[in-house]
Order: structure tokens, then C-alpha cells, then sequence
């Protein structure tokens, strides 16, 4: 790992406006009322769309005030309860969608595995979506072509690959797309939580791919709830929580102030 900063996160914040429950109307004389004030309704309703304030009770902020940079070459590990806001970081991270404030700044090629089966096409067998999900991270033909076999061998789904891929089952059809990713040799690999699916024999393959990967001057942001694997391979880890950055460092460090803060054991 070196210090040229790779992944630049400034005051990112993201807010998602809750939606209300529309109100019934039992009586004749309450539905003409409301047909009435209908078209004010509507505008009151678009007006608010665009207000946003920290105290509105219609807000939800997902993330609130990210602020930390990542290394070339350094794997960063993210921790948190489920709903802290991890995987909408990873999805700003990889352009899924954009923050509502602050910026980021990522120099190099990104690769990104964030769901199971993300970017699979159901009705195309498991050879269709190797090329598709290789043409979707930025590779060609022919470098799809070079790494094919490989890919194949990896995921361990060799027998089904002329299968469509809506009869794998969910752990088949994440192997097979962390082997796409894995093999497009990025300088910068995100991952959310595919580490923990399948069988130890291909969770272990899949640790290692990511150690080659760090050693070739890749960069990895990973999201798990595997503590284990966060001391083992990250040589930092965020802690978030409710939207915010509360450690960030030694991952030991990083878990026990999980707990501490959580409660969990």
C-alpha cells in the first residue's frame, strides 16, 4: 500500500424523502372536498419534494457527513447494523446513484459486486451473462475471450454454464458474477457482502483472489459482517453508523468500537 489517495470522500451526505399514506375519504361531501383541493394538494406536494432540512420528519438521511480517503493498494473494510448506511456508500461509490451533497473523487477503472445476481439477465445462460457482465464492466471481447476459461474454473459452475442462469440458485449466480468482477483485474474493487456465499472451499478462493488483487496494486472496498475476514485481509476498517463515520482505522480498533457502541456481543 502507498499513500497516493485514490477514493476522495467529502462531506457526502444522502437523504431519501419517506413517503405518506394517503388519507381515505368516507363520506360524499369529503370526496368532493378533496377533488376540489386536489390541484393544491399536488403543488404542495411537489413543493416539498425539493425542501429538505435535517429536522423534517419526512426525511430519511442515510448518510450523513462522510468524510475519508483510501489508498492505492489498501483494502478498506466497512462495518455496521444493517440499515447504517454501508451499501448506499458502496452504491455512490460505483455511480449506482449520487450523493445529495459533498463529492467524490475515485482516479482509476472500478469494478463493483453489490447484490446477488446484480447485473445478471435471468432467460441467458451463465456463458451469455460472462460476456454481458464483462462488456457492463468495461472489458472486451477479446479480453473476455483471454480470461473465459478462467472466470469458468473459478466460479465452479462448469457444468451448468450453458444453464439460463434463472435456474441457479442465488449462491450460483454470485459466484459466478464475483468471478466476472474478480477477473477483470480492476484498480479499484467494490464488494458488498458476496464474500459470504457459497462454500468455505470458494469463500477461501475468493479471500485469496482478493489478497493477488491487493498485491497487484488493486484497491478494495468491502462490506461484511464477517469480523474475522475484516482482520484478516483489511487494513482499515469503517465503522458507520445511523448515516455516520464513527471509527476509521486499525480494524480491531474499528470492531470493538462496534461492540462498544452497539452493545452486541
Amino acid at each position: 500500500m502507498n499513500n497516493k489517495v485514490v477514493i476522495d470522500i467529502n462531506n457526502i451526505s444522502k437523504r431519501y424523502r419517506i413517503g405518506s399514506i394517503s388519507k381515505s375519504h368516507d363520506t360524499f361531501f369529503e370526496k368532493m372536498t378533496s377533488i376540489i383541493k386536489k390541484p393544491f394538494d399536488n403543488y404542495k406536494n411537489l413543493k416539498s419534494l425539493s425542501d429538505f432540512s435535517y429536522d423534517d420528519d419526512n426525511i430519511f438521511w442515510a448518510l450523513k457527513d462522510i468524510n475519508f480517503q483510501v489508498n492505492e493498494g489498501e483494502v478498506l473494510g466497512i462495518i455496521g447494523h444493517n440499515g447504517a448506511g454501508k451499501s448506499t456508500l458502496l452504491k455512490i461509490l460505483s455511480r449506482i446513484t449520487e450523493p445529495s451533497s459533498g463529492t467524490v473523487n475515485i482516479k482509476g477503472r472500478v469494478a463493483s459486486l453489490l447484490e446477488v445476481g446484480t447485473g445478471m439477465h435471468p432467460d441467458l445462460t451463465g456463458r451469455d451473462n460472462i460476456y454481458l457482465n464483462g462488456s457492463l464492466l468495461g472489458m472486451n471481447k477479446s479480453e473476455i475471450n483471454k480470461r473465459f476459461d478462467e472466470i469458468v474454473d473459478f466460479s465452479g459452475i462448469d457444468k451448468f454454464i450453458d444453464t439460463p442462469v434463472k435456474r441457479f440458485s442465488s449462491g450460483m449466480s454470485v459466484r459466478l458474477g464475483f468471478a466476472v468482477a474478480a477477473h477483470l483485474e480492476p484498480e479499484i474493487l467494490l464488494i458488498d457482502e458476496v464474500l459470504g456465499v457459497g462454500d468455505p472451499q470458494f469463500r477461501e478462493k475468493s479471500k485469496q483472489r482478493i489478497l493477488s488483487l491487493v498485491q497487484s496494486t488493486s484497491t478494495v472496498v468491502l462490506v461484511s459482517h464477517s469480523f474475522g475476514l475484516m482482520r484478516e485481509i483489511c487494513d482499515r476498517v469503517a465503522f458507520i453508523d445511523e448515516g455516520k463515520v464513527m471509527f476509521v482505522g486499525d480494524p480491531t480498533k474499528s470492531i470493538r468500537k462496534y461492540f462498544e457502541l452497539t452493545g452486541k456481543n
